[in-house]
């Protein structure tokens, strides 16, 4: 029989929107237990120890500079950050060429830089028309649901055949999932909810212009420590039971009758537990639909970043290559030297089909051609294909099809009886990132509040 436990609050995921709600309703006196399927906690976001002792981060990494929602929670757990390392030259691989380039965009033709510029322009434009707490009630919400990211990047008027690839790869890089499948709608949301397209691509001033020391794990690491055994562990929740006045939350081990739960996995996921009463019809086709993309980060780690001393930032582009983009991910010391790349997409499901062996050296031999032959003897080399991670289903946020976000967005947030939701995917400002999922774990916790 299951151990019987009583709270305030149950909840379901141990991820930042998970962590954050209990955090909040904990330190608003309500009891809290979080049950977490995974044997550790941050869900998408994943720190891991290496053997010299430093840290990488196999997931969610970076943070922008008015990410205020994670940055407080980072100052309250007593972790620091550092800025992303962007000194030197950063490369582009056009075909047999590779161009040196600094700044936000690539030395290619003048035709070319423009074009990209009107394009991004156009769209922080239309962007700010969509309401950023409910992007389906735009005037033309209807008619941009219907339309793809592709169908987009079709018309976008972008020139020559490198600067749209770079494009693509830059924009695929967003959602991982096929634009084709990606409703236009929640492109233009996801801008809103950055302020522009730029800031979602840059690194200063942008969504990647700071890491976290130690790794971003350790703000979970520490939320959870501070929350104590009201955390456990390896705990899938299977069923979720309300009644007038509890639910009831079930796993293998664990049943917690409390007041109200709050369920923070990623969408698809919540199709896998058993509601009674049943999820009605319309929010299962939202979370059946609400599916990430395939997405790999590759962490390659050096005894020390030689790319810095050799002039090179570690930024570089090839499209379709087997290191699509690739950062400096190194710690704060500098040692060891980490490079992170990243695939999105088919070029990823592509990179997954190859043998293990044959996958590492296509990274490395891409490493090589960007950065010189120290690149090809790295001291570890670690992969993570987040779309086949059970617990996760892909990177780095659900994507949205087209006519979902206007038939069924409403209830992204929208409580469920005694059911709160959370999630980076019902965030409305830093929407798909790590800030927002510390905002969404937030309102949950305060919806509760407020309700008594």
């Amino acid at each position: 029989m299951p151990e019987k436990i009583d709270a305030d609050v149950c909840v379901v995921g141990a991820g930042f929107a998970g962590l954050s709600a209990a955090l909040a309703l904990q330190q608003s006196g309500k009891t809290v237990m979080v049950l977490e399927a995974r044997d550790r906690v941050g869900g998408r976001i994943w720190t891991q120890q290496l053997s010299d002792g430093s840290v990488i981060d196999r997931g969610g990494a970076w943070l922008a500079p008015r990410h205020d929602a994670v940055l407080g929670l980072a100052r309250s757990m007593g972790v620091s950050t550092y800025k992303t390392w962007v000194k030197g030259a950063h490369l582009l691989v056009d075909g047999d060429r590779l161009l040196r380039y600094t700044g936000l965009i690539p030395k290619i033709s003048p035709l070319a830089v423009v074009t990209i510029a009107l394009a991004q322009a156009r769209l922080d434009l239309t962007s700010r028309r969509v309401p950023i707490d409910a992007p389906w009630n735009a005037k033309r919400a209807s008619r941009w649901d219907t339309l793809s990211v592709a169908w987009w990047l079709d018309r976008a008027g972008i020139r020559t055949a490198i600067a749209r690839d770079l494009f693509d790869m830059a924009v695929r890089g967003l959602f991982t999932g096929d634009l084709n499948e990606t409703s236009f709608l929640h492109l233009l949301f996801l801008v809103r909810a950055h302020g522009s397209i730029n800031k979602l691509f840059s690194i200063e001033g942008g969504s990647q212009e700071n890491m976290v020391e130690g790794g971003a794990g350790l703000i979970a690491q520490r939320i959870a420590a501070s929350l104590g055994a009201s955390v456990r562990m390896s705990a899938p929740v299977r069923s979720i039971a309300q009644h007038q006045d509890h639910v009831v939350v079930v796993t293998p081990d664990v049943s917690v009758s409390a007041r109200h739960a709050v369920v923070s996995v990623p969408p698809v996921l919540a199709l896998e537990i058993e509601f009674d009463p049943a999820l009605p019809a319309d929010r299962r086709a939202l979370y059946s639909s609400a599916v990430a993309g395939p997405e790999s980060k590759t962490l390659v780690v050096y005894q020390d970043p030689f790319w810095r001393s050799d002039g090179f930032s570690g930024q570089s582009a090839g499209p379709r290559s087997a290191a699509e983009v690739t950062l400096d991910a190194s710690p704060i010391s500098g040692k060891p030297g980490v490079i992170a790349s990243f695939t999105f997409g088919a070029v990823a499901q592509e990179m997954a089909m190859l043998d293990e062996g044959d996958r590492r050296q296509a990274v490395l031999d891409a490493l090589t051609a960007r950065f010189g032959p120290r690149a090809a003897s790295p001291v570890e080399f670690i992969e993570t294909a987040w779309w086949t991670e059970k617990w996760t289903r892909g990177c780095s946020m659900a994507h949205f099809p087209p006519g979902i976000l206007t038939r069924y967005g409403r209830l992204l947030r929208e409580p469920f009886g005694r059911v709160h939701w959370a999630g980076t995917e019902t965030a409305t400002r830093s929407h798909g990132a790590i800030d927002g999922a510390v905002l969404s774990g937030q309102r949950a916790a305060a919806e509760i509040l407020d309700h008594g």
